[in-house]
């Protein structure tokens, strides 16, 4: 199958995704004490960027950042702009960013698909470079579109 990626149009992150979800210190040691059923997530490309399990409760409390859909995350440091998909959401530490997209009626395939693609910039975030919010939404992406 040709994908004739010539003919894909330029978009924006920021057209396709809602803005960054950001996260809240969240440690190791406390996944520890708090386990759960509740993915964590924070800046590794280890596990799909999950560090362990917590319990949603304690999460409430400590009022970190939880998404309660399917979401991309994308580690804004250590393992900068590696982007690992959520089908079930998670919580958010600091040194990651959440991406959920705008449209309504979408699949595990679109996120899949978009992470791929996403994947392809990483190599931006090499020898120290942080994932900025405002860079990375305005960051364009070639995708298959219609005219």
């Amino acid at each position: 199958m040709n994908l004739n990626v010539e003919s894909w149009n330029k978009f924006k992150v920021s057209d396709i995704f809602n803005n960054f979800i950001n996260g809240k210190g969240l440690t190791e040691q406390e996944i520890k004490d708090n386990p759960g059923h509740l993915v964590a997530v924070q800046s590794s490309s280890e596990n799909n960027a999950c560090m362990g399990l917590i319990d949603e409760q304690y999460c409430k409390e400590m009022k970190y950042k939880i998404v309660y859909q399917p979401c991309l995350t994308v580690a804004r440091s250590g393992s900068a702009g590696f982007v690992s998909f959520q089908p079930d959401g998670c919580v958010i530490g600091d040194s990651a960013k959440a991406l959920t997209i705008r449209k309504k009626n979408v699949n595990t395939c679109h996120y899949l698909f978009l992470r791929t693609i996403l994947m392809k910039s990483m190599y931006r975030y090499t020898y120290g470079r942080k994932v900025k919010a405002e860079q990375y939404m305005n960051m364009e992406i070639a995708l298959p579109a219609t005219t």
